[in-house]
């Protein structure tokens, strides 16, 4: 049976051994962590389906993707410090039981406003699991094999990125759309068991503390408001509009007031203290490069692989499944990288990595072999896995113990404005350059469809379908309106060909630009890592005093070198 432990400034410290079941408690919060990052993208394969049958809006389809990021971003914070205070095992099971329970219900959802609401429910029932996991492996897995215990629960986010078109897409060529959310319930079932059998609970060195309920509300309506805000920009393509301006104004408002509040709160729901630590911040500010770049590269391919070479979701999915095996791969084996060579090292490689296969993906053709796409995705994954890995170990390292839960939600809400930024920022860019080298093309087609066609690849497309069928459907009819209307559809029937051949080009265009920045903005993260990261041990990188406060016993705390950031050749 398990007990309850406290991780105070007083209380003694996990042997250097580790819990005996540590390895088992990793595989249950990796579990953990493939699940929540998994909803991300598994509903992406059933939008055609939810839009058929519950006749949803290209808004509203996009809003059910979005309402679950928004509500997880914002309560990131939030749920890692009632993990803190409330026991990491209690809150966590609560929340996966929640997020099981709306999921069931989403499954079933009779409208499209339905659905966006369960699956903002979600959110806020998986805002639980990469705080409070992360603070569980802290304390279950002992200093020297931490950076392994994070590299396996980062590869578990790696394949969870590609995982989620792959289960989602199978479950669609049997069942209906509901699934893809249902499936969510027997993953919680498995993953409970094992919390339940295998985790101890433990709390942080505050948890008798008053919580500071300004503070959270704070930091939840200013992260809300600026992933809101970075959401519709992403949407509209612009930030002129007051729909995406005004959140963001208001973010910065708000993050200005929390900073204000926290200095003043005798138990801070934000520790400011972590974040004017170089290496805390730096850790942090890799991670969100690094999403920006891997979650913005994801949204953008499944355009080149749906739209313009034809693939079905279920086989684009399934063409994601180098990437997955390359994070698997380099995330193996990343501890044993970082105690060779360094965090910075291992961020900076990584980082090299995934900007080499972000740039061979822009290279890419429409008749390209495929096995070319499925190299660059191998690459991009190794590189993936071993950042994201070395840089979530290395900032972790910076957090006290007794923090964990609110130090790791800190880092990982970085890592998650980073992945929204990167879709909105990147899809915008797409966008863009596709409109401007598509130019006039689509002046043939009717004014009625005439500028929504100059949107993206898919509405070109699906504009020159529409207009097809509709002259296909009136070329029997006899009366004057009729004719009118096929002889002014008939120049984009005719041009249809070299419109779709001139589309395709400015797509790959684009593709190719995007990349190609992508690329450039993820060798920033080796920038900070060797700039922020290098040197010998935390503390001589934060200066004198004592960088990470006092762990169990009221020691200071150990170099962070043996979990991620010693740069040490010998590790």
């Amino acid at each position: 049976m398990t007990t309850e432990t406290e991780s105070s400034g007083t209380a003694p410290g996990p042997s250097e051994a580790g819990h005996p079941r540590r390895w088992l408690i990793v595989g249950a919060m990796s579990l953990c962590m493939f699940i929540a990052v998994m909803d991300n993208t598994v509903l992406t394969v059933a939008l055609a389906s939810i839009q058929k049958d519950l006749d949803a809006s290209n808004a509203s389809l996009q809003w059910s993707m979005d309402a679950y990021t928004l509500t997880f971003a914002a309560l990131l914070l939030t749920a890692g410090l009632l993990g803190d205070r409330y026991g990491r095992r209690k809150v966590l099971v609560a929340g996966l039981v929640f997020f099981a329970l709306v999921s069931a219900a989403g499954a079933w959802s009779g409208s499209a406003g339905q659905l966006i609401g369960w699956r903002a429910a979600m959110g806020v029932g998986a805002a639980v699991v990469p705080g409070c996991t992360m603070a569980v492996i802290t304390t279950a897995v002992p200093r020297h094999e931490r950076a392994k215990a994070i590299g396996l629960w980062s590869a578990a986010a790696g394949v969870g990125i590609a995982a989620g078109p792959i289960i989602g897409g199978a479950l669609l060529e049997h069942f209906w759309w509901g699934s893809a959310l249902l499936v969510n319930v027997p993953f919680v079932l498995v993953a409970i068991g094992l919390i339940v059998f295998c985790v101890p609970e433990n709390r942080g060195g505050n948890s008798t503390a008053r919580i500071d309920l300004p503070g959270v509300l704070l930091s939840t309506a200013a992260t809300g408001a600026l992933v809101f805000g970075i959401i519709e920009g992403g949407e509209r393509s612009t930030l002129a509009d007051a729909v995406v301006w005004v959140p963001l104004v208001a973010s910065v408002l708000l993050y200005a007031v929390l900073a204000k509040v926290e200095r003043r709160a005798a138990n801070p729901a934000v520790d400011l203290g972590l974040l004017r630590r170089p290496r805390f911040a730096a850790g942090s500010g890799a991670l969100a490069i690094i999403f920006f770049t891997a979650m913005g590269a994801s949204f953008v391919v499944v355009f080149y692989l749906q739209i313009l070479r034809g693939y079905s979701p279920l086989d684009s999915g399934l063409l994601m499944l180098p990437l997955a095996v390359g994070s698997m791969i380099s995330a193996g084996v990343s501890d044993g990288l970082v105690k060779r060579f360094g965090a910075a090292s291992a961020i900076a490689v990584g980082a090299v990595l995934m900007s080499a296969g972000l740039g061979l993906i822009g290279l890419l053709g429409a008749s390209t072999p495929i096995w070319r796409f499925g190299a660059a995705q191998f690459v991009g994954g190794l590189g993936f896995g071993l950042a994201f890995s070395a840089a979530m170990a290395a900032t972790v390292a910076m957090v006290p113990e007794e923090k964990a839960g609110a130090g790791s939600a800190l880092a990982n809400t970085a890592r998650h404005v980073g992945s929204a930024l990167g879709i909105a920022v990147l899809g915008a860019v797409l966008g863009a350059v596709y409109r401007h080298k598509l130019g006039d093309t689509t002046d043939p087609l009717p004014a009625s469809v005439r500028d929504q066609a100059g949107d993206s690849l898919g509405s070109t497309a699906g504009a020159l379908r529409e207009v097809t069928e509709r002259a296909r459907e009136l070329q029997g009819a006899r009366d004057a309106a009729s004719q009118a209307e096929l002889k002014e559809l008939l120049p984009a029937v005719r041009s249809a060909r070299t419109i779709l051949d001139r589309a395709a080009d400015a797509f790959l265009d684009a593709l190719q630009t995007t990349m190609w920045l992508t690329a450039g903005i993820g060798l920033l993260s080796a920038v900070v890592a060797l700039v922020w990261l290098r040197g010998g041990t935390a503390a001589a990188a934060d200066g004198p005093g004592d960088p990470a406060g006092p762990v169990r016993g009221g020691k200071p705390r150990a170099s962070a070198g043996s979990a991620a950031s010693e740069e040490s050749p010998t590790g």
